[in-house]
């Protein structure tokens, strides 16, 4: 017998096969963070970019409705006083007024409406009766439109009411709160202040709105949920609240929008 056939090696040693093993487990574990970290990654890039969406809809529907406000087919004639609306009592010739004399998280409008394809803010068309109303662009009296608009804290939304019920408009919203820039007087249009609660009489010139946008909860959005959320803490800070306590709180990322709107007729 040949020793030299002997002596060769026939296959895997045991510590051979395990140096083998180890390598190979190192090898999966990276990809596997690696995997994760991208997931982390992708989450994380769908918040902000669910946030930045549902923020410039919120401005875009806001500015939208909150610029009808006011609008008068004729313009010789004055809003009437209304209260057709729960929670909304308008003074004669006001375009918008709070929901309520607490109320900083709703507001209410009226106009005229403007031409027969015009829609409410639930996207409702006008009745035909009101549309055989409306003969002439201007000169006329055209059907007056009544809306709410307000933060729904049980669903997060934004929602509309009209004569015909509440609809949601925008969801993933954690804080809607209106200011409203009125003058020091009835006489005047110029604002000289800003606040949440305007008193009754008070003509109100623009609206200021700012919303806090929150996508939802996850523990893989934040790779650290003991650090608040910097627009979390500011927005707490500034209107006092206690948002940041509960998990979804914690995980979620937020955004803060914002704007003002000049209230039609009620400007110099």
């Amino acid at each position: 017998m040949n020793p030299v056939f002997n002596d060769r090696q026939r296959g895997l040693s045991l510590i051979e096969l395990m140096v083998a093993m180890l390598i190979g487990l190192f090898l999966m574990l990276g990809v596997t963070q690696i995997f994760i970290n991208n997931q982390k990654s992708y989450l994380f890039q769908q918040g902000q970019i669910g946030n930045q969406e549902n923020g410039r809809f919120t401005l875009a529907l806001l500015s939208q409705e909150l610029l009808k406000a006011g609008y008068r087919s004729d313009p010789k004639t004055t809003l009437t006083a209304d209260t057709s609306l729960t929670n909304c009592s308008f003074n004669a010739g006001a375009g918008v007024t709070t929901a309520s004399a607490s109320s900083t998280t709703a507001l209410c409008i009226q106009y005229q409406s403007t031409n027969k394809a015009d829609v409410t803010c639930q996207g409702t068309a006008l009745s035909d009766a009101n549309k055989a109303l409306i003969v002439t662009p201007y000169g006329q009296v055209n059907p007056k439109v009544v809306e709410r608009i307000a933060l729904d804290a049980t669903t997060n939304s934004i929602t509309c009411t009209t004569s015909a019920g509440s609809q949601q408009l925008v969801t993933g919203v954690r804080d809607l709160r209106f200011e409203y820039g009125t003058g020091a007087g009835n006489d005047t249009k110029t604002i000289t202040a800003w606040t949440p609660t305007p008193s009754a009489s008070a003509t109100i010139a623009a609206v200021r709105y700012n919303v806090l946008m929150q996508s939802p909860g996850t523990s893989n959005l934040r790779d650290s949920t003991s650090v608040a959320s910097a627009a979390l803490t500011d927005w707490n800070a500034r209107y006092g609240t206690t948002y940041g306590t509960t998990a979804a709180d914690q995980t979620s990322i937020y955004q803060v929008v914002q704007g003002t709107i000049m209230i039609r007729n009620q400007m110099q």
